[in-house]
Parts: C-alpha cells; structure tokens; sequence
C-alpha cells in the first residue's frame, strides 16, 4: 500500500526513442512490447508522460518544463547507434534526475561481450573462449563457432548462420556483419547443454526460464537466435516453447548467487537478463547480459520472464528502485 500511495505521487516521463511513437507522439506504436508498460504506468503513476530522446537541448528543456520525479527509461540508441545510449544516461546524471535501469557504465560493461565475459568469469561463472574477428581471420579454437557482434544486446545479429564450423563460413559471417554496418565481431566456443534465461528485479531473481525446442530435423535450431524470439511461425514449426527451468535445490542457490554477484558487477540496477549455458557438465556458462530487457507482462511474452509477481508490482519496484536513488 505504501509504495502504491508514493506512485501516485511522482510524475515519471517515459523516455523513448522517437522511431516509436505514433504520429502525434501520444502513444507507442501498436504491437510494441512496451505498450503494456507504459499504459501500467498510466495506470500507477499520479502522471506518466511519454517523452521521445530528440536530442540534448530538447531533453533539457522537457525536463525542466515538467520536472519528472523519475526517468522511465526505454531508450535504445542515438542516431541508430546502440553504443550511444549510454550518453543519454550521462545527460539525465547531469541533471540529477533519476532513471531505470544502469547507469553509462553499467551499459558500456554489459554491451561489450568480451568485457561482459571477463567481469562473469571473475564471479565465478564458467565461460566460453572467444577472440575478436575479422575478415581474414582463421580461428585459434577449436569449431564450432558462434560469431556475433560485438557490440549490442541479446540476440541482435545472430541467426542460425551464426553457428560456424569452418574457417571459410567463419570469415563469409564475420563478412556478413561487417557489411551490415557492424562496428566489431566476436568469436566463440559453442557452448553446448541447456539455454537459461535468468531475469533479475534488484537482487531477486524474478524467473529461470529454459528454451525447449520439441522437433528434431536437420535444420533445428541450434542456438537462440532472433528469430527464436520474435517470429511465431518459426516457433510453432519446431515447437519452440519457454518453461520454468527444473533445476536441484543445488543447482538453484549456486545460480542465484553467480547471477547476483554478476549482476552487481556488470552493475545492472534495478532489472536485468542473464543468458546462459547450464553444460552437460553441469557448469553454469555465462553467455551475454541484457542490461533492458522488455519489461511485459509474462502471459503476453514469449519468454515468460516477469512471471511470479503481479505486473503491477514489477513496474512499481522497478520505478522506486530509481526513484529512491534521488532519496539517497
């Protein structure tokens, strides 16, 4: 009830990239995953206002004309560059104003994979090897491969022709990214064994999720590509499906102490995903982390993340969480 009463209470401005509003600007566009995010903070918030990133001057100026409490913040770039989102948090610190989600560098750390990599390790997660690729490069490991940029998140750029198993379908991928703009390409291990996603709301892990892929063919999927996510066909045609992963008593407190202490290092605040690997070893391998993952009611997603908690609770923890670092 307290935190309900203090909601009502705070103007939050939800910042968004501009792309994704309809015109006139009152509404995402239909079909967005947070659409049902910003109409539960219509909902919660004494007033929530959807704010399009259109530069510095014009942030400045929307914050000091409506004087948010705190910063929902759903931005994913600048200028369609993913590495830039980061300068929008370092404006909002400028002025003072809190927002979800990490700050510059906890997005510098989770966006760069080799980085991300070195920081999971360092926590004790187990991770695959990798180097950095170009386009003349012949691999130092052993195949097979999953070559994806560098730079980015989840599953941006990876298909299933992403899984690479000679030196010449190495160097054709890394030829591929290269051409669609990507800045840095990044080479490793396949890491075989079960997909986990681990959603995390401050230290409590929200859900460990487990990818099933229930056909065999010679084209199953090998590895949770875009496609897996977002394309229902696809999905349906191998009878993809996320469930709650069933793990030992174990098994779970060793996952919920790596993914806590990882999280805090890559500092991802207030929400987050880890991807992982749990091998046939029984290791937990570190694979990337989503430092803004969709925040969606969990009978709405295809992952299922946000389940165990009322929706509303979640944005209401998320918002208070950045809300109170103004309080500190």
């Amino acid at each position: 009830m307290i935190a309900a009463e203090r909601m009502k209470r705070l103007t939050v401005a939800v910042l968004v990239d501009p792309g994704n509003l309809e015109p006139g600007g009152r509404n995402l566009i239909h079909g967005q995953a947070d659409v049902h995010l910003v109409q539960a903070l219509r909902r919660l918030a004494g007033r929530a206002l959807l704010v399009p990133y259109d530069g510095p001057a014009a942030l400045a100026e929307c914050l000091e004309r409506e004087r948010p409490d705190v910063v929902f913040n759903l931005t994913e770039w600048v200028e369609g560059d993913r590495m830039k989102d980061g300068h929008i948090c370092a404006l909002l610190d400028l002025h003072g104003v809190p927002y979800t989600g990490p700050g510059p560098r906890g997005l510098m750390l989770c966006r760069d994979k080799a980085i991300s990599k070195l920081v999971a390790e360092g926590e004790g997660f187990a991770v695959p090897r990798y180097f950095i690729a170009g386009p003349r490069t012949r691999s130092p490991l052993p195949f097979p491969l999953v070559v994806k940029p560098r730079f980015g998140d989840s599953s941006d750029g990876i298909s299933q022709a992403s899984l690479v198993r000679s030196n010449e379908s190495l160097q054709r991928r890394v030829a591929v990214l290269l051409r669609a703009g990507v800045d840095s390409v990044i080479a490793e291990e396949y890491a075989g064994g079960r997909e986990l996603l681990v959603t995390l709301l401050g230290e409590r892990i929200m859900s460990v999720r487990e990818l099933l892929i229930g056909r065999n063919g010679s084209r199953r999927p090998a590895i949770f590509s875009a496609s897996l996510k977002v394309d229902k066909e696809y999905r349906r045609r191998w009878s993809v499906r996320m469930e709650p992963a069933s793990l030992t008593s174990a098994q779970r407190r060793e996952l919920a102490t790596l993914s806590r202490r990882t999280a805090a290092a890559l500092e991802l605040r207030d929400y987050g995903r880890l991807d992982l690997k749990l091998s046939p070893s029984g290791r937990f391998v570190f694979l990337e982390a989503n430092p803004n993952p969709a925040v969606v009611p969990a009978r709405r997603s295809f992952s299922g993340s946000w389940g165990g908690m009322p929706f509303d609770d979640v944005v209401t923890e998320i918002t208070l969480r950045a809300w109170r670092r103004r309080e500190g």
